[in-house]
Formats: C-alpha cells, sequence, structure tokens
C-alpha cells in the first residue's frame, strides 16, 4: 500500500511520539492539561514535520547503504521515487520552522536549529563516532524541552528528567543500531561510527550500560513527587521490563539482539510517557 510506504519512509510512529512527548511537557510545565488553542496545535504540528523531514532525508542521503543493510526501505525498492523524498523532506523541515515563527521565539530557535543539523546529520556528523547517535539521542530528549518552553519559560526540573531519560534511551539505541549497520556503513559511506572505531563489542557494552542507567532514572519523576499509582507504576514497570530483556539479549546474543533492541526501546520509552503521563495528570 502506497501509504504505507510513506509511513515507513518518514517512521510516522516516532512523529507521534515526539508529539506525545511535547504534549507531556506542556501539562507538566502548566500542571494541568494545555488548553486546546491554536498555539499548542501547532506545537505538536512542529515535532511531526521536524521528523518526517529528518527520516525522509535519511533514506534519500543513505539509499547506497540501505542497499545492503535494509533492502526492504521505499526508496531501495523503488515504491517511492528518491527525488520525491527529497522534495518533501526539505518542505517538512521549512513547515516546521515556519509553524515554530508563530509559536514563540525559543520554539523557534529550537526548530530552526533543529532542522539544520538533521540536514548536518544525514550529510557529514552520522559518519562521525558518536556525534551522530548523541544527534538522534538529543531528537528524542528536545520535544520536552520544547514543549516546556512553549508554555513556560522556567523549565521544570520533571521535564528535565524526562529529557534526560529521552537522551539515554535515545543514544543506547542509536548505538545498538550503529553496530547492526556497520559493515554497509562501511562499504558504502566510509563511516567512522562507534563500532568501527572500537569495535562492535565494546560499542555494545556502552549501549548496555546507556540502557542499565535508563532503569533507576525512570523513578527519579516518582522521587520528586508525581503520583505513584499502582497504574502509573504498571506502566513504568513494563518500560523497565523492555529495558532488562534488552540487556540480556544484549549481553549474551548480541547479534539476535539487534532488531529487539531497537524495537523494544522505542517501546519502553513510549510505556514510560505514558506511565509519566497518566501521573501528571
Amino acid at each position: 500500500m502506497y501509504l504505507g510506504e510513506w509511513v515507513k519512509l518518514t517512521r510516522f510512529e516516532h512523529a507521534v511520539m515526539l508529539a506525545f512527548a511535547v504534549l507531556i511537557a506542556e501539562t507538566i510545565a502548566l500542571g494541568a492539561l494545555p488548553p486546546p488553542t491554536l498555539i499548542i496545535a501547532l506545537s505538536l504540528l512542529i515535532p511531526v514535520f521536524s521528523e518526517m523531514g529528518s527520516f525522509a532525508l535519511n533514506d534519500y542521503m543513505d539509499m547506497e547503504t540501505d542497499k545492503l543493510n535494509k533492502k526492504n526501505r521505499p526508496l531501495v525498492k523503488g515504491t517511492i521515487k528518491p527525488k520525491t523524498a527529497l522534495y518533501f523532506s526539505l518542505l517538512a523541515l521549512a513547515i516546521s520552522t515556519a509553524l515554530a515563527y508563530f509559536v514563540g521565539v525559543l520554539a523557534f530557535i529550537i526548530a530552526l536549529a533543529f532542522n539544520a543539523v538533521a540536514i548536518l546529520y544525514n550529510w557529514k556528523l552520522k559518519d562521525l563516532p558518536l556525534a551522530g547517535n548523541a544527534y538522534i539521542a538529543l531528537t528524542m530528549a528536545i520535544p520536552f524541552i520544547f514543549g516546556n518552553f512553549v508554555v513556560s519559560i522556567a523549565l521544570s526540573p520533571v521535564v528535565l528528567i524526562l529529557a534526560v531519560l529521552g537522551f539515554v534511551a535515545g543514544l543506547a539505541r542509536e548505538i545498538v543500531k550503529s553496530a547492526q549497520d556497520m559493515e554497509g556503513d562501511i562499504k558504502a559511506r566510509n563511516s567512522k561510527t562507534l563500532p568501527v572505531v572500537i569495535g562492535r563489542k565494546r560499542a555494545l557494552a556502552v549501549a548496555l550500560g546507556l540502557y542499565l542507567s535508563f532503569i533507576p532514572l525512570t523513578a527519579v519523576p516518582f522521587a520528586m513527587g508525581l503520583d505513584a499509582a499502582p497504574l502509573q507504576l504498571a506502566f513504568i514497570g513494563a518500560a523497565d521490563g523492555l529495558i532488562l530483556a534488552t540487556c540480556y539479549l544484549v549481553a549474551r546474543r548480541p547479534k539476535e539482539s539487534y532488531k529487539f533492541a531497537r524495537d523494544a526501546s522505542l517501546a519502553a520509552f513510549m510505556l514510560g510517557m505514558v506511565g509519566i503521563f497518566l501521573a501528571v495528570l
């Protein structure tokens, strides 16, 4: 289905997750659900367009790598034309930046900076050790900061902790992804990613340490006063359980861990966000 190919190209599930992160931060900063205003609606659309543009550009720039690593990608299969993906990506990034202009100065600066770095990432940063991984990790952290600044210039400590959680989960996930794509990255782009520089085994050990640090960090927002009701804790527990399962596979069966680690860490982060959102309502 053609629409399904666009969902795959843009990784739309990531866009929904980032918009949800913005909403959570706005709720925390305000102490209640934000009102259904135009500004709030725009603030949720900004990360959606930014994410879609970034991932479409990623697939365009990574076509040669994907021919080796991921032959089911839409551009590799030919279900979406490369130039179409390129034009869409630039349009989406421009829309994201333009919408941020109407939200506020801080929102505009954040959107402009991250959309510019998205282009830099796809061109060069992703080939450098940790730099590209750190950028993607920041894209999982910055929606919380962005959402906070949409409604308040005072940064909530709880929002800051959530941003740290997003960064840690994102960095671990991206290092695992780099380990999975190592051979293709070397052949197609001559990349010097972390696994290339220090070896796949050591890179996965770094990812394992990050995953393990994620678990105690999930308790911090509740230690700071969020409502620790059973339902909220059930979501947090499920998230931690997925991370523990990921840690086991990374440590004991690294070659089998790649896809599970990527999917499970994303699901764990989403479950954790639901638990936090319920706690702040």
